[in-house]
């Protein structure tokens, strides 16, 4: 994924963190550690079949050392390489926590002020509609109003600079939207003000001190010499198959202060102490201030006084995540325990990190998977769980089952027949909240893959998902495959549909690479509306563009009367003659 109380510390929290793992008073009686560590690790194979991913490693540890490194499956699938607790995965945007703590340093020292706007010192910096200066502060923690990527090019200041031609999403300060551009601006700042690369500053600033020799702060091939080999779908013009077929992620170099660490299971385990310790490395030595640390781990405040995070789910399967927003961190409340986190996803590759201040503990796993459709977040929600228990005495809790991928939480809202203005059915019935399309003799098995989408198990409905509509009163009405679509009998709108003639040219398919990982998008026409991939409207705007979301999509370069180019906001994709 590339996904302000600033002064509040007190005595009593600066205690807190320094305390030892709590355990009650009869602890005879409670689950002993290495149970604990037992079980996560007994689980861990099962986390990995169940996310599909070549390798996994994870990384457990207190206040004080690693309490277990947990090594699976293959870093190399060609050449048979194990993992081993010395693979190096990329933590895709963990990174971020890197380059917030570094920025951190630099206003400890009295030389950024983290509520000055953003042009005091990058003059350059601009972006349209904004009413107000985004903030330092604002860029650390997704309220900016930036949008995610606005152009995705392998130079990350180029993306900073593209921001010109942008608009913020929302008043800088009032809102939180996720935003890799607002860490590589951050990081472009944190160049200028030390003088030397983003990358030379996270090394000495980060790396370095907390003890992370293993580790780069960008993708090179000397850097990747003892990394895990990372792996995406084969099949990548098409939603994902129940068990698709993969394939190594190209080699790149990279550099992106939002997300371009690689690091092994151990540097990050050190990582997670340098938090457990109230930001002090293992020498003793403080980073930042304990002020600076509390602002740091703590929800950064709105300018209406709410505190920043996501008020919708960003990842499915861990809710939680986002929900709250520090500074490089997403910010949590376990029972009463601060806990912060955060996930990764960079092509190739994922992670998953959380770490309870309060009881001392952390854990981290990493995968050499593509981001979608998980990160490998079951094993770290469950063995955060685990520990929590065993440090309350309590019963260990039971590892959780593997997920029902074809469950649907309400099955009757999609059943019915489905047909088409030119003839043709579909049925879609429900077996014991699993559903089924009928096709005239096939059974085909339907998966959700998000809200009212879902993918078919058949050849046939390899290219798109279905996806169900829904009338004003959200009752489901319809459902379209691409261009094709259906009704059913609550549906009471227009059965023909005319739409401007030039539309028709548009139609295609449209590809590019971004950072080794090819973006394709299927341009349908779905009733009167155009759409990628028969799922994501495209609403037209006065100057012949059109608003995808926050996003704005344009058709350029013709060849006739066939537009050759796809541009969102800043991110080309071209034309290509397949299907």
């Amino acid at each position: 994924m590339r996904l302000a109380s600033f002064v509040r510390a007190t005595c009593a929290f600066v205690a807190v963190l320094a305390q030892a793992p709590t355990h009650p008073a009869n602890a005879a009686a409670s689950p002993t550690l290495e149970a604990a560590l037992d079980a996560i690790a007994a689980y861990a194979p099962q986390a990995m079949r169940d996310q599909g991913t070549p390798g996994l490693s994870v990384a457990i540890t207190d206040r004080t050392h690693s309490l277990r490194i947990i090594s699976l499956g293959y870093a190399n699938r060609d050449t048979q390489t194990l993992v081993s607790p010395q693979t190096r995965f990329a933590i895709g945007s963990i990174t971020k926590s890197m380059t917030a703590l570094a920025l951190l340093q630099l206003a400890d020292a009295g030389r950024l002020d983290l509520t000055a706007p953003v042009r005091r010192y990058l003059p350059w910096f601009s972006i349209g509609g904004a009413t107000r200066p985004i903030l330092v502060h604002e860029l650390l923690s997704h309220t900016a109003g930036l949008p995610d990527d606005y152009a995705a090019e392998a130079g990350y200041m180029y993306d900073v600079v593209a921001l010109h031609r942008a608009k913020v999403i929302f008043t800088p300060g009032m809102g939180w939207s996720y935003s890799n551009d607002g860490y590589e601006t951050a990081g472009t700042l944190l160049a200028k003000l030390d003088d030397r690369s983003w990358t030379d500053a996270l090394a000495a600033r980060v790396l370095e001190p907390v003890g992370m020799s293993d580790s780069s702060a960008v993708f090179t091939p000397e850097a990747m010499a003892n990394a895990a080999v990372g792996y995406q779908f084969r099949d990548n013009d098409r939603p994902p198959s129940l068990h698709p077929a993969l394939v190594a992620s190209p080699a790149m170099d990279f550099v992106d202060p939002a997300g371009s660490v690689l690091s092994t299971p151990e540097d990050m385990a050190q990582y997670m102490r340098f938090y457990l310790n109230g930001g002090k490395t293992a020498t003793g030595a403080r980073l930042i201030s304990s002020a600076t640390f509390s602002a740091m781990t703590r929800p950064d405040t709105l300018s209406n006084g709410k505190p920043a995070g996501s008020s919708s789910v960003v990842l499915e399967e861990a809710p939680q995540f986002y929900k709250r927003y520090g500074y490089g961190l997403a910010v949590f409340d376990d029972g009463g325990d601060r806990v912060v986190g955060h996930t990764g996803g960079i092509s190739g590759y994922t992670a998953c990190m959380q770490i309870n201040l309060t009881r001392g503990f952390g854990v981290i796993a990493f995968a050499n998977l593509v981001e979608a459709p998980l990160h490998p977040c079951a094993i770290v929600l469950y063995a955060m769980r685990v520990l929590r228990a065993q440090s309350l005495g309590e019963d260990l809790p039971p590892a959780p089952a593997s997920p029902d991928q074809a469950r649907v939480a309400r099955p009757a809202e999609y059943t019915g027949t489905y047909t088409a203005p030119g003839g043709g059915a579909l049925q879609v019935v429900n077996q014991q909240s699993h559903l089924q399309l009928l096709d005239g003799t096939k059974t085909i098995v339907l998966y959700p893959r998000g809200p009212d989408v879902f993918w078919a198990d058949d050849p046939k409905y390899a290219t798109f998902l279905l996806a169900f509509g829904r009338d004003r009163s959200k009752q489901v009405v319809e459902l379209n495959y691409g261009s094709q679509w259906y009704a059913n009998q609550r549906y009471r709108g227009a059965r023909s549909f005319t739409y401007p003639a030039s539309w028709n040219a548009l139609v295609g398919r449209y590809e590019n690479t971004y950072f080794g990982q090819p973006e394709i998008t299927r341009v349908v026409i779905v009733k009167n509306r155009l759409t990628f991939d028969g799922t994501d409207p495209l609403t037209p705007l006065r100057n012949g563009a059109f608003a995808l979301g926050d996003s704005v999509v344009r058709f350029d370069a013709y060849a006739g009367k066939a537009p050759q180019r796809l541009t969102i906001d800043d991110t080309h994709l071209y034309r290509v003659e397949l299907r």
